[in-house]
């Protein structure tokens, strides 16, 4: 009976050692499944951190600092850049200039400039009219006995504007000798195509040598009436 009892005695103890140790490891699952659980909000935090500062707050200073110097450093290289464009026309405008004057063959701008200036010059006296009429001259002709006499209008064209002008200058001492010369002709020296070439021949040499220069380019005789 002794020997039963103390088996009924362990078999209850027993009994009541089972629920006890299951307590205590259904304690240990629910700590571990805890740890496990923070474990993984705490990484979950810190990846989205990482990947987007701005939902955390967690902005870095030196991000912030970086981004601000770039953007003063765009600015900077902005405001240097510009007055550059602005010079850029006057700069294209000096190319320009230096090409042209290497097309003309000069080396320096003031001779580019004098040769510009010159053919400027040429080219208004080109427009302008270098003609210079002289007054209508009636002459008795040689050998007529005064019955005969010449109705010329003589107009010189002048080789360039100075030439123009001191033909105006001289007109009376030109006039002078185109009276002289004419006069001296009979209609035999006048009559025909020939005859009037050789006329403006010795007109213009006449004319040269009042001048002092060669400055007459053609003699045009716009009235030529012997009556």
């Amino acid at each position: 009976m002794a020997e039963k009892e103390e088996i009924v005695t362990k078999e209850e103890s027993n009994a009541a050692e089972q629920p006890a140790a299951a307590k205590g490891k259904g304690n240990k699952t629910i700590i571990m499944m805890g740890i496990v659980v923070l474990i993984s909000v705490g990484c979950a935090f810190v990846f989205v951190s990482k990947v987007y500062p701005s939902l955390t707050g967690n902005v870095q200073p030196d991000i912030v600092g970086q981004k601000a110097e770039v953007v003063a450093e765009t600015g900077e290289v902005q405001a240097v850049k510009q007055p550059k464009t602005e010079k850029e026309p006057a700069s294209a405008s000096k190319e320009e200039k230096q090409k042209e004057w290497k097309t003309h063959g000069r080396e320096t701008q003031k001779e580019y400039a004098a040769s510009k200036k010159k053919e400027e010059k040429e080219g208004a006296e080109k427009e302008e009219s270098l003609i210079v009429p002289l007054d209508t001259l009636i002459v008795n002709l040689s050998g007529s006995n005064g019955r005969r006499y010449l109705k010329a209008k003589i107009n010189l064209e002048a080789k360039d504007g100075d030439v123009k002008k001191l033909i105006e200058a001289k007109s009376i001492q030109i006039k002078d000798r185109l009276i002289s010369i004419l006069s001296s002709k009979t209609l035999e020296d006048i009559d025909g195509l020939e005859a009037q070439e050789n006329l403006r021949k010795e007109t213009k040499d006449a004319v040269d040598v009042l001048l002092k220069v060669e400055g007459v380019l053609q003699v045009y005789f716009t009235e030529f009436v012997v009556q």
